[in-house]
């Protein structure tokens, strides 16, 4: 490889979705050679202590210049093979149904970590495709995003029964390499494609982590020294050594804090002061999905009276509708005319307003509100989408880096807390491909600025989703930490989105009086200067690093910049001084 690092794109699709493609890492002749050394051999197991002519071009796989260079990258240096390569589908290989993987509870012999722009991925599945794997053959699946998962995966998913529209099949083609992170969710299902399933699978591990025991005859001796046989049990326990056949899993001691004992499954005891809440009401499920995604679709929010009743009100002022900008910002693929929006929707006169004010703390909202963020979310007025046939898309915007706590998204102690939320309520059905709302999953985990293709949806690399609604469903979004915006309207039946922004109680999303000094401390600040002024303010909408007033220090001095940059602002941000003049 003639680079140093993994580009931005690389990094940012390995970091939220758990894996990466390496398209055509091996030449046509390698994947030639493969296959019939397979074809010759006549079976699948132990391919690297085959006889000398059989084992070569497996063993040259095991170290191939791509692989290292990646696996450098993702894993680190130091990196070596967990387990022996296997032909997924094979009777060998281990994978299936159900699901394997997850990152909770959380293994961390074969986690996720990123710290101070540091990834290491402890555990690395190597699949290198012999053959071509197109759209439905079925055999290797995962569920994206699953590496960073806070929640227990539901059983339903594990199993296939209900998938939620999460699992994916990549597609491929014969000389690609799939890297995907050990606790990315990962099986083999049912193969339904022409000719055998050649996907060739090599487990890689970090350096200094424990994952598996090797087939070597000195990991069947015995570790213990003849002195320990005077221990108890329970102090043997205590002295194994990793590596052996005897020591993996590794011996589990169970303790209440005055006693202990040996568990004999070997099942990982590890207490936790945190127990699952069956009287929470909260759906499992769809935790489970708005913590992996970022994004939730709640069903048949909306009556049919209530659709008919807020469609009605759309048409009847239709005539207020405003064309705003273009916004693909560049973009090809979402190149079209300005965005059509009705906005006042609480003020129009009764009975027109009804069904707009029944969507203002309606119960099915409410509640899902409180367990993403918390409670004390507040809201705007609800805005109209009616974008019609050839309207723009919205390029991508808004991320989880860089780092912006008011918009931000984090998971502590079972409970989700995003900072800003936007409800959609889908008044018109959006179907399959024809536009509409769009997002990356697990872009709310993001560690990477989001790559140019991503951002104008031209080059997505696949990760990019455009959920298909009903008219009646209601969508939730983390507003400012998923990656979201629009894809141009295809459709030939115009949009009808209504979205309303809540922000949390933590944080202030658009200014209001109370900022300025005088409304917030009266008499108390009369006679101060500007730069005093400018920590007397209330809270107001941030800015990043362009907030004004800022204080900066010059000289050993405290001055006052007003200077704006490309950042939103607040009505009340001040564009000059504020102190009164003696």
């Amino acid at each position: 490889m003639d680079r140093e690092s993994m580009s931005n794109e690389e990094n940012y699709c390995f970091d939220v979705a758990g894996y990466l493609i390496v398209r055509g890492a091996l030449t046509p002749k390698e994947v030639e050679t493969l296959n019939q050394t397979l074809d010759k051999a006549g079976r699948t197991e132990g391919m690297l202590g085959w006889s000398a002519s059989l084992r070569e071009p497996f063993r040259e796989l095991l170290i191939h210049p791509i692989l290292v260079w990646h696996l450098n990258q993702i894993i680190g240096f130091g990196f070596r093979l967990d387990q022996q390569p296997v032909l997924l589908g094979s009777p060998s290989d281990s994978l299936g149904s159900p699901l394997v993987g997850g990152n909770e509870p959380r293994d961390p012999a074969r986690a996720y970590y990123h710290q101070n722009g540091r990834r290491i991925c402890q555990g690395v599945r190597a699949i290198w495709a012999l053959a071509d794997v197109n759209r439905g053959d079925g055999g290797f699946v995962m569920v994206p995003c699953t590496h960073k998962s806070n929640v227990e995966t539901p059983q339903d998913v594990l199993s296939g029964r209900d998938d939620m529209g999460l699992t994916v099949q990549p597609v491929l083609k014969a000389g690609d390499l799939l890297l995907v992170a050990a606790t990315t969710l990962q099986g083999v299902r049912p193969w339904k494609g022409k000719g055998p399933q050649r996907l060739l699978s090599y487990e890689y591990g970090g350096r200094a982590a424990i994952q598996s025991v090797g087939t070597g005859p000195d990991t069947q001796k015995d570790s213990t020294p003849e002195w320990m046989s005077a221990l108890t049990p329970v102090q043997r326990a205590s002295l194994y050594k990793p590596g052996y056949q005897s020591t993996y899993p590794p011996p589990t001691i169970v303790t209440d804090g005055r006693t202990c004992h040996l568990d004999e499954s070997r099942q990982v005891f590890h207490p936790s002061i945190y127990t699952r809440d069956p009287n929470s009401t909260i759906d499992e499920k769809e935790f489970y999905f708005w913590d992996l995604c970022g994004y939730l679709v709640v069903r048949n929010v909306m009556t049919p009276e209530e659709l008919r009743l807020a469609n009605e009100a759309v048409d009847r002022f239709e005539d207020q509708i405003v064309v705003g900008e273009e916004l693909a910002r560049g973009s090809r693929s979402m190149a079209g005319t300005g965005r059509p929006l009705l906005s006042g929707l609480l003020e129009l006169p009764r009975p027109y307003c009804e069904p707009f004010w029944k969507m203002v703390a309606h119960p099915a909202v409410e509640h899902r509100l409180n367990w993403m963020g918390g409670s004390g979310l507040r809201c705007a007025g609800p805005t109209a989408f009616c974008s019609v046939k050839g309207t723009s898309g919205h390029s991508l915007h808004d991320a989880n880096e860089p780092l912006y706590p008011p918009m931000g998204f984090q998971f502590q102690n079972g409970r989700s807390y995003a900072e800003a939320i936007t409800v959609a309520w889908q008044l018109r059905d959006v179907p399959e491909g024809l536009g509409g709302f769009a997002c990356v999953p697990g872009s709310h985990k993001a560690r990477y600025p989001v790559p140019r293709g991503v951002v104008s949806c031209d080059e997505d690399m696949g990760l990019v989703v455009q959920p298909v609604m009903k008219a009646g469903d209601v969508l939730f979004f983390a507003d400012g930490a998923t990656t979201h915006g629009a894809l141009a309207w295809k459709n030939d039946i115009p949009r009808r989105g209504l979205l309303i922004k809540y922000s949390s109680r933590n944080f202030n999303r658009s200014g209001g009086e109370t900022v300025h000094p005088q409304a917030r401390w009266g008499d108390l600040v009369e006679g101060m200067t500007d730069a005093q002024l400018a920590v007397m303010r209330g809270s107001d909408r941030d800015a990043r690093d362009q907030n004004v007033p800022r204080l900066l220090v010059q000289d050993g001095r405290v001055e006052v910049s007003y200077e704006r940059g490309s950042a939103l602002y607040s009505k009340e941000a001040p564009k000059g001084p504020v102190a009164r003049q003696e």
